[in-house]
């Protein structure tokens, strides 16, 4: 019986949906075998970066799936340890030439033909997933991701990096690390955050509410970012966001229209008409991009198609809807701990609806008031987070 056959049999007789938890380990280790191969047979490329406070290795394979995944993520780059907290192998099939070995093709394609059958609607792959392990398989760029949390070692595997999606460029690695980082404390938001060294806020909206606007309009003032999209918070000891991805995202004509001095910048113009623009602003703006700073406000951005900016008192509840939802839906492995870790943030902090004017230029003015006139009130704030 030839591999396919074996494997249309599992299907039939649905042993993939009875794996157990040494099927699982299984899995994972055959997948990790081959990494090991690859970097045998021609090295690795380590890079280290400094995520949610933790130190991160990122093993590459192929130089090519380095380059396509590091622009977003360069100003977290940090000094090499021995002992990084987490190790995340990352391959593509194409530019190194290896297949999957064993039985992992077929499964691949099993996935692919019986997605409705074995991955859940966040495509995880349910056989595959416990308490210890979480597996991931992302349809059309077929990008598999798997995490084993009691070694603290991820995989990730792509067909062909050249391929790569430019969501996955702009937010590379969401679903390894949204896993992660909630076990260490942190929860990956959907938000956008602003400030200085002693101090921010958290913009929280769904798509189209004005939340990157509200960031990007801040490279141009004394405030400096650390996301218009996605971030890490933490509660212990005091609120807190860490920077994940230093990549604008433009959209559309309107967006280019009220930044015209990043179009320049766009790494992907060529390509706009099916494509959101992405700027990785660590390459043109340094002194701006930050890895993070303390909380002390939630903004809820509402545009309102006035001239003028305006903040108003808003409540926990409103803050917690513009953040929870877009987060929970976007992002793999969420649940009712990150629910309860959003809820927790919203409730330390004062929450604001961020009344947003069509003069652009008021936003960061509007943040940078409030900042400035709540030092006092948050001076604990400035001293240095630690975990």
């Amino acid at each position: 019986m030839n591999v396919e056959s074996y494997v249309w049999e599992l299907v039939q007789q649905k042993v993939l949906n009875q794996f157990t938890e040494t099927d699982r380990l299984s899995f994972f280790q055959t997948l990790h075998l081959c990494f090991q191969r690859i970097a045998q047979a021609k090295g690795t490329i380590d890079r280290f970066y400094s995520i949610g406070g933790y130190t991160i290795r990122l093993s590459f394979g192929s130089d090519l799936v380095a380059t396509q995944l590091t622009p977003a993520i360069s100003h977290l780059e940090t000094n090499p340890t021995e002992y990084p907290a987490l190790t995340i192998c990352l391959w593509d099939n194409a530019t190194t030439k290896t297949q999957l070995p064993g039985l992992m093709p077929a499964f691949i394609r099993i996935f692919q033909w019986y997605w409705h059958e074995y991955l859940d609607g966040r495509m995880n792959v349910k056989a595959l997933c416990s308490d210890r392990f979480q597996m991931h398989f992302k349809m059309g760029p077929n990008i598999f991701s798997a995490l084993d949390f009691q070694q603290n070692l991820a995989l990730y595997w792509i067909d062909d990096a050249t391929l790569l999606p430019y969501w996955e460029r702009g937010s590379p690695l969401q679903n390894i690390l949204s896993w992660w980082t909630s076990r260490q404390q942190r929860q990956y938001v959907h938000a956008a955050a602003v400030g200085t060294a002693t101090g921010g806020v958290l913009l929280a909206a769904k798509g189209g509410s004005g939340k990157s606007t509200s960031a990007l309009s801040c490279l141009n003032s004394s405030l400096t970012y650390a996301s218009d999209d996605y971030c890490l918070i933490s509660t212990d000891p005091i609120p807190y966001v860490y920077s994940l991805y230093n990549t604008a995202k433009l959209k559309g004509a309107k967006d280019l229209e009220r930044f015209p001095e990043l179009t320049p910048l766009i790494t992907n113009g060529d390509r706009l008409h099916e494509e959101k623009a992405l700027i990785f602003l660590n390459q043109h703006f340094p002194e701006k991009v930050v890895s993070g700073f303390p909380l002390r406000a939630i903004l809820v951005p509402k545009i309102t198609g006035e001239r003028d900016t305006r903040l108003s008192k808003s409540t926990a509840i409103a803050a917690l809807k513009a953040l929870a939802p877009s987060t929970l839906f976007q992002l793999s492995g969420t649940g009712e701990s990150s629910f309860q870790m959003m809820s927790q943030v919203v409730k330390q902090l004062p929450c604001f609806t961020l009344e947003l004017g069509t003069d652009i230029s008021q936003i960061p003015q509007v943040i940078l008031e409030f900042l400035n006139a709540s030092e006092t009130s948050f001076g604990s704030l400035s001293t240095v987070h630690s975990r």
